[in-house]
């Protein structure tokens, strides 16, 4: 369907707004504190909103309109970093997820939920790397790029060996040295997280408002991702074997694309488990465990790459129903 984006005053007047709106949540962020960390995570919502409830222009506008606000009452980094870290991102992933209107027609028809999370990860991805490559060449090494991060993390983990709180044979110097160069990619796969969500909120707030003008899917059928992301998911994996902003950029390209095929595993899951009558239990302890546990994570993405190659979720639904077993 075409791009709904009208350019009446109204509308004009709501996509500013929306500028005003992140603006202010980044300003709050920049302030610092737990507070502001936690408002960080509602960074992309106001974007988010206004691209799928009033279209995609608009949501454009309102993210100029807070890169430009940013830029000039904060520093022109700030305002950079927000561009390419939230504006960019949150847009693109609206895009996709409004079917990329272009011309009057859609330029994606299917598992526009799964197109639009990989638009998101793809910007994230190429910021983050574009920040290592450039940081690189202009410091003349990756080690003194994250030599403030190594040590932060060196002060955090010393206290903590000299407390017991780490066992013996941990060396804090080797320890900070590997916490500095996981450090951007855990933000990059984080961040995506984030978007991911505020994406869905703002989706479900379009939707109550009656704003939304596409149809619900239906998620864990329609997230599909194309088989080429595993692909570069393993090569990810292998590059953070490496030293160096080889090393760095592999583990960026792995966090990145191992939570979106971490997804897929989760929509498979959603799948096989519905319509059962301990769905819901099953669906609750799972998500617990994502939230608090986190080791859930390596075997969703493993269940991820294999539904990107045997298609477990159209062999669940082209299986024929069993029969029900009567006299109990």
């Amino acid at each position: 369907m075409p791009d709904k984006s009208v350019f009446s005053p109204q509308n004009i007047g709501v996509s500013i707004l929306g500028g005003f709106a992140a603006a202010a949540i980044a300003a709050v962020v920049a302030r610092g504190g737990l507070g502001g960390l936690l408002f960080a995570h509602l960074a992309p919502l106001p974007l988010a909103i206004v691209a799928l409830g009033f279209g995609v222009v608009h949501g454009a506008t309102a993210a100029i309109v807070a890169t430009l606000l940013l830029s000039v009452l904060s520093h022109p980094v700030v305002g950079m970093g927000y561009a390419l870290l939230v504006g960019i991102p949150a847009w693109l992933a609206a895009y996709a997820a409004s079917g990329a209107p272009r011309d009057r027609r859609d330029l994606i028809k299917a598992n526009v939920s799964s197109w639009a999370c990989l638009a998101a990860g793809a910007a994230l991805a190429t910021a983050v790397i574009l920040w290592l490559l450039v940081a690189t060449f202009s410091y003349g090494s990756l080690d003194e790029v994250l030599n403030p991060i190594r040590a932060r993390a060196f002060l955090i983990l010393d206290s903590m060996h000299r407390n017991k709180e780490l066992p013996e044979a941990m060396n804090p110097t080797e320890l900070s040295g590997q916490v500095a160069r996981a450090v951007p990619a855990f933000l990059a796969g984080y961040a995506l997280i984030i978007h991911i969500a505020n994406l869905w909120m703002g989706a479900f707030i379009a939707r109550a408002s009656g704003l939304l003008s596409r149809p619900w899917p239906d998620i864990a059928m329609d997230y599909r991702l194309p088989r080429a992301v595993a692909g570069v998911f393993g090569s990810g994996l292998a590059l953070s074997f490496f030293s160096g902003p080889a090393g760095a950029v592999g583990f960026v390209l792995a966090s990145t694309l191992g939570a979106l095929l971490m997804l897929q595993g989760l929509a498979v899951v959603h799948v096989f488990v519905r319509g059962s009558k301990s769905s819901a239990v099953v669906l609750s302890i799972l998500y617990f465990m994502l939230g608090f546990l986190g080791w859930p994570i390596v075997p969703l993405t493993v269940l991820g790459v294999a539904d990107t190659v045997f298609n477990y979720r159209d062999r669940k639904a082209a299986a024929p129903p069993q029969p029900q077993k009567s006299g109990e």
